[in-house]
């Protein structure tokens, strides 16, 4: 846990600093356009004026526009399109990459609560098996007692009858 927060920002934080560049790098084509538009509008005024042209006739034949400016229309208009795709292209990526970030913070989300859960269901597992083996425990410490007092009987019995005391289980293996 402690290595993942060593090892750099989240990823939620990673795509929210790349969004946060597309959207500046957005803004500057914006700015650029208007610009461009703007210094357009400035140089000729009439050919940038609102008029009411068939939306079918193209920019070039009409006749309001100046002999200087005609040559520069086909290339602000491709300036034009250029931006709009730019412009379009970004927000699609910003889109794509919204829904992505939404859908890792649901499965972060998910991967918490998973752990959360896993550490109660593995203390319930640990408890079971650990009643389990204090109960082997007992049962094992009873016989035990039974046989050492059995074995104390038998010891008993033995030097009652005999009148001599067995050898200890310390002398029966040579240590004593």
């Amino acid at each position: 846990m402690e290595q993942a927060k060593l090892a750099g920002p989240p990823p939620d934080q990673v795509e929210i600093l790349s969004l946060h560049r597309q959207l500046q790098m957005r803004d500057q084509l914006v700015d650029q356009l208007s610009t461009e538009l703007f210094r357009a509008f400035k140089a000729y005024p009439p050919a940038l004026a609102p008029a009411a042209p068939s939306p079918a006739a193209p920019l070039r034949a009409t006749p309001s526009i100046p002999a200087p400016l005609t040559p520069e229309l086909p290339e602000l208009e491709k300036q034009i399109e250029f931006y709009q795709r730019q412009i379009d292209k970004r927000d699609a990526e910003n889109s794509r990459l919204r829904k992505s970030c939404q859908t890792l913070r649901e499965r972060n989300h998910m991967l918490e609560q998973m752990i959360q859960d896993l550490t109660t269901v593995y203390r319930q597992k640990f408890s079971g098996r650990l009643a389990q083996v204090k109960a082997k425990v007992e049962l094992l410490e009873q016989e035990n007692r039974r046989l050492h007092a059995e074995l104390q009987s038998m010891e008993d019995n033995t030097v009652a009858a005999h009148g001599r005391q067995l050898p200890t289980l310390q002398q029966w293996n040579g240590n004593g």
